[in-house]
């Protein structure tokens, strides 16, 4: 069974200074946080780096450090053996961790958007169906999310998200299938993991405190 990490630091971050949250990291992602200049990019990267502490700690994975994360040379963090992935949006930050085979995740906040800005990021037959579903823009989030877990899963680059084929349950990427588990945590949200292996997921919610302990 696996395990999916929620906060929502929108709601309570204003009652910690930064350097309440810094001073919980060690100092290699201290310096890597302090490169965003967007304060809600800043903020989601130390709660989702806090949240990926936390559940290490509560891991059989407990000798793990956040300082052992390697990238891939097309920027996919995970550890030696150990995947985990992190999406975050609009105040809410989420994490799977654990699992040793690939695995991505992503969350979106559902919102008005100017689709046409998005055309060229689909196929003409996505793109299709998305225009003439009955409500393009719910369309438009049930393959966004599931193309972006799936990119994340595979660890390619949003160049190539053309490559990435997307239905219900599942995903196709280089003639590599990856299973698809829908969560739901807000009404506003669409939310979902794409995995190599299937697997049952839990949803567990904690406060941003409950990480600086």
């Amino acid at each position: 069974m696996g395990e999916i990490w929620i906060v929502n630091f929108s709601n309570n971050s204003q009652q910690f200074i930064d350097e309440e949250l810094l001073k919980n990291l060690p100092e290699s992602t201290v310096n890597r946080a302090l490169r965003y200049l967007n304060k809600e990019s800043f903020l989601s990267f130390i709660t989702g780096r806090l949240l990926l502490k936390k559940a290490i700690s509560e891991s059989e994975y407990s000798s793990f450090s956040i300082e052992n994360i390697t990238y891939s040379d097309k920027g996919k963090p995970s550890f030696t053996n150990v995947n985990f992935s992190i999406s975050h949006s609009n105040g809410y930050v989420v994490l799977i961790f654990g699992t040793v085979f690939q695995v991505g995740i992503d969350i979106e906040k559902r919102k008005d958007i100017d689709l046409k800005l998005f055309k060229y990021l689909f196929t003409d037959l996505e793109w299709s169906d998305i225009k003439e579903d009955n409500n393009p823009l719910d369309r438009f989030y049930w393959y966004w999310v599931r193309k972006e877990a799936l990119l994340k899963a595979v660890g390619c680059s949003l160049k190539e998200i053309k490559k990435l084929f997307v239905f219900e349950k599942h995903g196709i990427y280089n003639n590599e299938r990856f299973y698809f588990e829908v969560f739901n945590f807000h009404s506003d949200y669409n939310g979902i993991v794409a995995m190599e292996k299937e697997l049952f997921l839990k949803v567990r919610c904690v406060e941003l405190e409950e990480l600086l302990n």
